[in-house]
Order: structure tokens, then sequence, then C-alpha cells
């Protein structure tokens, strides 16, 4: 497999777009997921960690076989999240902790900033992401479905996800990120860690409130302006908690 992503150009699309399957347990769905993608011009996929991927997957893919022979594998989920700025996991199960913190398929679609590459993560055929994958994300969105029998098959689901932000427009692959913003927002993460360490004892609490943190910087999608703001007033709180004489709160 080439270790690098082939970027197509499309008309239709204003963003870049990696599909992220982790740990495929079936060629075929690897095949399957390939087709979906094409049938809707996305051609990212990064691989995590796949089962053998053998002529089913291709047989599978009919015309996308170039989606496959594209792909880049990785061994975990975190090197895949390297390759974008934002990730969006895909997920069956709405009930407590930070699942409850979703974002609808149709305003990833709407609000999305053409600057940021997104990675739409899919879990495993049996048994999809663990909480600790999805915590490893920006968000999650679901997909509404009966509840007698909520989980779908990965590729069908995925094109459902595909579908909905197809419709927006919003999917060209050839916009470059800009670094400066990433960096600021990642700052900004860091000042509230620091002010978690002073308020907040509990570890368990801590990285809750860090993941809502995240999950709401990634629903707001942020101007610049507004992460350079908060980072000002958080960086005035870290001194101010953390005891600079000449520091205080406005």
């Amino acid at each position: 497999m080439h270790q690098k992503l082939y970027l197509y150009l499309n008309n239709f699309f204003d963003l870049m777009f990696y599909i992220i399957f982790v740990e495929p347990e079936t060629p075929g769905n690897i095949g399957s997921v390939a087709r979906v993608m094409k049938n809707f011009g996305f051609y990212n996929l990064i691989l995590v960690n796949p089962v053998e991927i053998t002529d089913e997957a291709y047989k599978l893919a009919v015309h996308a076989e170039e989606i496959i022979e594209s792909a880049v594998i990785v061994g975990s989920l975190e090197e895949a999240l390297t390759y974008v700025d934002m990730s969006v996991a895909t997920s069956a199960n709405t009930s407590g902790g930070v699942l409850r913190n979703y974002i609808a398929i149709e305003n990833i679609a709407k609000k999305m900033s053409p600057e940021f590459k997104i990675g739409i993560v899919l879990g495993r055929e049996s048994s999809g992401l663990t909480n600790e994958e999805v915590k490893l994300c920006d968000t999650i969105t679901i997909i509404p479905t009966d509840r007698r029998y909520p989980t779908m098959n990965v590729s069908h689901a995925l094109s459902i996800v595909l579908y909905e932000l197809f419709k927006s427009n919003c999917c060209k692959k050839t916009n470059s990120f800009d670094d400066y913003e990433l960096i600021e927002k990642n700052l900004l993460i860091d000042d509230f860690k620091r002010i978690l360490s002073v308020v907040e004892e509990r570890e368990y609490r801590r990285d809750n409130a860090l993941t809502v943190f995240k999950h709401v910087l990634a629903r707001g999608f942020n101007t610049r302006r507004e992460i350079y703001t908060l980072k000002g007033i958080f960086r005035k709180i870290t001194l101010k908690l953390e005891g600079d004489p000449e520091e205080k709160l406005i």
C-alpha cells in the first residue's frame, strides 16, 4: 500500500475529508466502504490495524479499487488522528458520559470551516468504537435509528454520513489547514488543562471536563479571533491561579 494520501480534486467540494476505519474485521467491508466513498466523491481512506486485504476487498469495491490501493495503513487511532485537524467519531450509543455530547450530521455539513482537515472515524463491524477511542476524537455524530435495532452495517452508516456531507457541497480536498490556528487551539486546551489541575483534584472529573471542553470547541467551529480571545482570558486565569503577583483578574 502507498504510505501517503492521494488528494483528489473535485469541483463540488470545499473541504478535505478523511475516512478513518478502525480495525476493520473483514476485507469485504473495506471494499464496501471504498465503494461508498467513491459514490459520493471521497477518496482519502485511512485503515487502522486492518485485517489482511484480500481479493474480496477489491471485488466489493467494484470500481473503487484505487481508494484501497492508495489507503494509508497505520497501527493505532492516535496515529491516524495526526493526519487530521478535527475528528468526528461515529456511534450508535448515545447513553451516558461523553456520548451525550454529539453533533448532528447535518450540522457537520453546514458549519464546518473550510480550513480544517476532517476525519470521520468508523468503528469495528462487531463492536464499534470503544469509549476510550471516542474520547480521543473531538466530537461524535449519530444516525437516528429504531431503538429496537440501532446498530447499522458500517458501510450503510457511512453512506448516510457521506450523503449528508455531499448534499452540503462542502468536501473539497485541496485546502491547506492554517497551522497557526491549530497551534492556538491546542494552546487553549493546554491552558484549560492547567486551570483544571488547580481547581479540580479528582482525575476523573478533570478528564470529563476536558472531554466536554474539546467537544464544545469542536461544535463551535471557532474563528481564529474567538480562540485568541479565549486563550487570552484563560492565560490570565492560569497566571492568577498559579500565584503571579502582577496578574489581576478583570
